[in-house]
């Protein structure tokens, strides 16, 4: 694990994101979603204008890398007066126990906080126990519980979380 490096990631770097998005997205999700809400939401948010446009609307991308590797990343920008939105966190699955999924999630807390926010909110999908029960460890809580609908007749159904910085 000492090869391990988090970093931003700049705009010619987004693909990594959907390199490791393209594995851990159908693992996490085959179990909660159909296979074609999983494609939808996959160009949704993943579609490479999609990402570009996010980057130049002031979202930060950040890539988490064993060696030279993409093995994680999240995303995270402005929601509201005081709040920042976690807007991604995955890590892939042979390396989720390790720490290092928190380690992403504190440097989101810590960038939020240093950018002068009082919050940090996320959605989670309901089903996601994994990923519940990881923010519920640093420090998230759940303050509201939605069902989303994101076109083509799917919705999210949502934990919305938040933790105090």
């Amino acid at each position: 694990m000492n090869n391990i490096v988090l970093r931003i990631l700049d705009k010619n770097e987004l693909s990594l994101v959907r390199q490791v998005a393209d594995v851990v997205w159908p693992v996490t999700f085959r179990p909660i979603l159909s296979e074609q809400q999983i494609v939808y939401m996959m160009q949704m948010m993943y579609a490479p204008e999609v990402m570009e446009r996010e980057y130049d609307q002031g979202i930060k991308f950040y890539g988490l890398f064993a060696g030279e590797k993409p093995i994680g990343y999240f995303t995270w920008g402005h929601y509201a007066p005081e709040t920042a939105k976690l807007h991604k966190c995955y890590l892939l699955t042979e390396y989720q126990g390790r720490g290092l999924g928190s380690l992403m999630l504190k440097e989101a807390l810590k960038e939020a906080r240093a950018a002068g926010y009082s919050r940090l909110r996320l959605n989670v999908n309901r089903n996601n126990t994994k990923a519940i029960r990881s923010y519920c460890c640093n420090g998230f809580k759940t303050v509201e519980t939605v069902d989303n609908p994101i076109g083509n007749g799917f919705f999210m159904n949502d934990y919305i979380m938040e933790a105090e910085l």
